[in-house]
């Protein structure tokens, strides 16, 4: 692959210079928590076994990131003489998806990274590289960046496809990870992304958290606003978890779900990471996608919340959503449009828009798109109500809304909003049943036999 060997060469004399143990922190020398375990980069794997990878590399900020056909991840930021995430220097890092099903854990391959700080996750099964592409796109909205890595997950019927992508300007990528399912049976797991922090050359900081994204900060909870590393979701569901990186790999590998708890306001060697409880059915996929976020001002993204009014409906009955963009930073935010895709055969309904604005939205190809200029205040929320009609199909729908606010970020809500539409009516009144008819023949036969059964009864009463 182009550029890898001199990049191999490079990182392995850094690997020497990176320190068995940090003592102190870079944000005003502080030392790192001693409750940790000592902190090791073991030596380069052999050249034979090092991860393949390939590369995005643009004018930034997010100037390179390095993607494993294992699925793993490191990222560089303009001005930054380290890569962001630990051990610096070795490419993939220690940033990783991972997958847990039936008490055995598939992860990306991190002991054969050429370096790693991950060995508190325990024993796991790492993915099987199947492909990996070029890097395709032009690096703009309409066309990111994108690398494609598929790896099959051991003998469990399962795959996952990977797609990181970036749009040139920003100072976040995003991850959709595509977990398909060729078995005969429904496959249940926890699917898990997580890093272990390099926050600005520094290998100590505090945490945060913005909804449900942790990260990894230059001041406690991100107050004042700081250099931030964070992992966004966008699927509602997740847990998360910020702590000490070995407390996150050690969580890893206890295969419990996050616990949604945050070391805030300690200084520490941190990690952070989500993680998601999903069913993926037989003969299906499910897909679970994060942004990652690297801010030297501490900026972080908009995060948007869709709900459906109901759960349930009719078929070809009424519903409505409600979609909420929140603004976690300090300056307010302009959103220039907000956009929903409706699920197919549901159609929306003229007039029913409230909220943030009341005007009808423009309509292509199923997608509504209200237009700006839409303000929402520093820590504050804007939110709009709509009404649709839903598909006559009997099934399961969820859709997806997004917002564009130019320079800031806005993480859109992903696969959100589950309506189960019923057949026949849904989930109303049982259809009364039509009284059976009878025929003039059937009637008198049954008059007929009435009368017999009178005149036979009253014998019988006379006897």
């Amino acid at each position: 692959m182009s550029g890898q060997s001199s990049l191999r060469c490079g990182a392995a004399l850094r690997r020497v210079l990176v320190p068995l143990f940090v003592l102190a922190a870079a944000f005003g020398g502080s030392i790192v928590s001693a409750q940790q375990a000592p902190k090791g980069v073991r030596n380069p794997a052999p050249a034979q076994t090092q991860t393949v990878f390939q590369t995005i590399t643009s004018t930034g900020p997010l100037n390179a990131i390095y993607i494993g056909e294992d699925l793993a991840a490191q990222i560089a930021h303009v001005g930054d003489a380290a890569e962001e995430i630990y051990p610096p220097g070795t490419m993939p890092g220690d940033y990783g998806t991972f997958l847990l099903i039936n008490g055995t854990l598939y992860s990306s391959d991190f002991q054969n990274h050429g370096g790693t700080a991950s060995s508190s996750i325990g024993t796991y099964t790492a993915f099987t590289p199947v492909s990996q592409s070029a890097v395709t796109g032009a690096g703009t909205s309409a066309s990111p960046y994108a690398i494609t890595t598929v790896v099959s997950v051991g003998t469990t019927g399962l795959s996952i496809t990977q797609v990181d992508s970036y749009v040139v300007g920003q100072e976040t990528y995003r991850t959709d990870v595509t977990v398909t399912n060729a078995s005969g049976a429904a496959v249940s797991a926890i699917m898990f992304r997580a890093f272990d922090c390099y926050l600005g050359g520094s290998d100590s900081g505090y945490g945060m958290v913005s909804g449900t994204g942790p990260g990894c900060t230059q001041n406690p909870n991100n107050v004042p606003a700081g250099r931030i590393e964070q992992i966004v979701p966008l699927n509602g569901g997740n847990d998360y978890y910020e702590s000490g990186y070995d407390a996150v790999w050690t969580w890893i590998g206890t295969h419990a779900a996050f616990p949604n708890t945050c070391d805030c306001t300690v200084l520490e060697d941190n990690g952070s990471g989500i993680s998601w409880n999903i069913t993926v059915p037989a003969g299906g996929s499910v897909t679970r996608s994060n942004l990652t976020v690297f801010s030297p001002l501490g900026n972080q993204p908009l995060f948007m919340t869709k709900t459906a009014d109901a759960a349930n409906a009719s078929a070809g009955g009424a519903d409505g959503y409600t979609i909420t963009i929140t603004n976690p930073n300090g300056a307010a935010a302009t959103l220039n449009s907000i956009s929903d895709t409706l699920p197919a055969g549901f159609t929306y309904t003229p007039g029913s828009t409230t909220g943030a604005t009341t005007a009808d939205p423009t309509i292509a190809a199923g997608t509504l798109t209200w237009g700006g200029p839409i303000a929402v205040a520093p820590g504050g929320t804007a939110s709009l109500h709509f009404g649709v009609t839903v598909s006559s199909t009997p099934g399961t729908y969820t859709n997806q809304a997004s917002a564009d606010a130019g320079a800031d970020t806005v993480a859109g809500t992903g696969p959100t909003a589950p309506v189960t539409v019923g057949g026949g009516g849904g989930g109303g009144p049982p259809a009364a049943i039509p009284a059976p008819t009878l025929s003039e023949g059937m009637l008198a036969a049954l008059i007929l036999i009435l009368l017999a059964a009178g005149v036979f009864a009253g014998r019988r009463a006379r006897n």
